[in-house]
């Protein structure tokens, strides 16, 4: 029989679901980049926007405007699906995730008036999760996961006259929940993690209108540290259940920070908007688990993930005095390197085809809806750590929006 060590090393040691890209990611690693319908429609270009309320999100700055009250709420509807290949002594497999659809919404409010700006924005910046079968051949990698976090963030601007500036807090509520298969050679058990934890960055944003027709953006979203705090629930053999009783278990993530450069030309009915981000994944090296019990053995898992720079882009036309039609491409690359690509971590290339529109139903309410399809490139395990397969994946995003304009 094998050692505990060794047998928990494994059962443990590929919990890096913070990468997943099921569940709702739709950015690289594990940012989730549709955060407004109108932007989304773009490509998820909007950091140079300054005509709607989720300007709150994607650059605050631009809505010291003088123009009032705004406000906008969105729901996003998301099923990912990845496909794992491989072969194994018995010839070769194929499992598909079985990912439930997910809703992350977004809520934006501003009020502008003379040079001044006060609004808050809240939505899911960063989350994810993959659904294995419970029987598939990486089963004692990962079985479930689902990384969630809330943002709420509020801000103040001022228009400084060409150039327009904001800034504020944001704080972030995460949760992490992992359940996997424990391998103990002639048996199996498992184990089930739920943690979460509340942590504070900054944001700051600068908007300028460059020319009668270009508008430029600038945002910064500071890096957020999460420590989480929760419990471990462990179903073993009777053998091993002094190694490994139900207790608590202590994480610590460190969300990125996030720059985007945003630019918008508008000439007549006709706009064009573009962003690049830059996401310093870097903060994401490692991740540890500590278990409270000292006979069960910790988690340290590298990850070594690098930073990114994602290109977004779009398109919107005005169709008449009500409706504006929109489309946009995008493509975001991983940050996780090969030697550390696992089926806790399936993260991948992403290119990104979108659609949306806008009716104006009435003078102080608009409708926004979105559509697009995400692809994720294939991809093989390098490392001598994980399991070897092949993934592949897709993603649906359908969202749905309604603002209001209220004036001074």
């Amino acid at each position: 029989m094998k050692p505990i060590a060794p047998i928990l090393g494994r059962s443990v040691l590929g919990l890096s679901l913070l990468a997943a890209t099921g569940g709702t990611a739709a950015a690289g690693g594990f940012a989730i980049a549709e955060q407004t319908i109108t932007a989304a429609g773009t490509g998820g270009a909007g950091a140079a926007r300054d005509d709607e309320a989720g300007a709150a999100w994607t650059n605050p700055a631009a809505l010291a405007d003088g123009g009032g009250w705004r406000a906008g709420l969105g729901l996003v509807v998301a099923r990912p699906s990845i496909t794992a290949t491989g072969e194994d002594d018995d010839g070769a497999w194929t499992s598909a995730t079985e990912n439930p659809w997910a809703t992350p919404p977004h809520v934006d409010l501003a009020w502008a008036d003379g040079k001044l700006v006060l609004g808050l924005a809240a939505g899911v910046p960063f989350g994810g999760g993959v659904v294995w079968p419970v029987d598939w051949q990486g089963r004692f990698e990962i079985v479930r996961s689902r990384l969630e976090v809330f943002r709420v963030a509020p801000f103040v601007g001022w228009n400084l006259g060409k150039v327009r500036v904001a800034g504020g807090l944001h704080v972030d509520r995460g949760r992490m929940r992992v359940a996997r298969q424990l391998d103990f050679i002639d048996m199996e058990g498992d184990v089930a993690i739920d943690m979460a934890g509340t942590g504070v960055g900054a944001h700051l944003a600068a908007w300028t209108q460059a020319s009668d027709d270009v508008a430029v953006g600038l945002t910064y979203k500071s890096r957020t540290k999460l420590p989480l705090a929760g419990g471990a629930d462990f179903t073993v053999p009777d053998a091993f259940a002094g190694k490994t009783p139900d207790q608590e278990a202590r994480a610590t993530i460190t969300l990125p920070d996030r720059f985007v450069l945003g630019s918008r030309y508008q000439h007549g009915r006709w706009t064009a908007l573009a962003d690049l981000e830059l996401t310093l994944w870097g903060t994401y090296r490692a991740l540890e688990i500590d278990f409270a019990q000292e006979q069960t053995p910790d988690v340290n898992q590298p990850t070594r993930w690098h930073k990114t720079l994602a290109v977004r882009a779009g398109g919107e036309a005005r169709l008449g005095a009500r409706v504006v039609a929109r489309a946009g491409v995008a493509y975001d690359p991983s940050p996780a390197p090969d030697d550390t690509l696992a089926p806790s971590s399936p993260d991948a290339n992403r290119t990104a085809l979108s659609a949306g529109a806008s009716v104006v139903a009435s003078r102080a309410f608009t409708v926004d809806a979105f559509a697009q399809y995400l692809h994720l490139a294939s991809r093989s395990t390098t490392g001598i750590e994980s399991m070897d397969a092949s993934f592949s994946g897709k993603a649906l995003f359908v969202g749905l929006g309604l603002r209001w304009t209220g004036g001074e």
